[in-house]
């Protein structure tokens, strides 16, 4: 998105960096996560020896792994979703269509504030009383980072529709037919 001060455009690129990084160890943890699935099913059928803890690390690593990477695929237009109607719309009515993108990207901030509004106390709670999952004096994981990772993926998800609302609605207020300004990226 183009957006008028130099600061403005510093941090426009800091928070997409910081989205691709984001996007990065999600994908490194998911590669990480096959080595060991891999190396767990070989433990349990070469040697009758499973690794302890996988499916319990399978388990919370999913979740982490999504929200690591949910706002990077919500920035590059990589989210799932019915363009029928919205394209038909935009097409014929490209102010209207404009208008109802940034309308759905405003039910996209609400959806994610009211995520974190939910995960809030579940982090504090995993951080202050110590939740973990697994089995106590086998091997345990704790729940605050991935409770934290769903915090950060939400505010970055926030963050992301927010511009794609402000990009949509400048080009539903400018003239009609104009090219957009950007693809509602950051």
């Amino acid at each position: 998105m183009t957006l008028p001060t130099a600061s403005t455009g510093l941090l426009a690129r800091v928070f997409a960096r910081t989205l691709q990084i984001l996007s990065s160890l999600g994908t490194a943890w998911i590669f990480i996560l096959m080595l060991v699935i891999t190396v767990d099913v070989v433990g349990r059928t070469a040697f009758t020896r499973p690794l302890p803890g996988v499916p319990e690390l399978v388990s919370i690593s999913i979740v982490a792994i999504v929200f690591l990477s949910l706002p990077q695929a919500l920035r590059s237009g990589r989210i799932t979703r019915v363009e029928s109607l919205s394209d038909f719309i935009s097409r014929k009515l490209p102010r209207v269509g404009h208008s109802l993108m940034a309308f759905y990207s405003v039910l996209g901030i609400a959806l994610f504030c009211a995520l974190f509004v939910a995960s809030r106390p579940m982090f504090v709670k995993a951080w202050v009383t110590n939740d973990y999952v697994g089995v106590e004096g086998y091997i345990t994981y704790p729940q605050w980072p991935v409770r934290l990772i769903i915090l950060i993926g939400c505010v970055g998800c926030i963050v992301q529709y927010a511009l794609m609302a402000i990009d949509h609605l400048r080009q539903a207020s400018g003239p009609a037919g104009a090219p957009s300004t950007s693809d509602g990226q950051a």
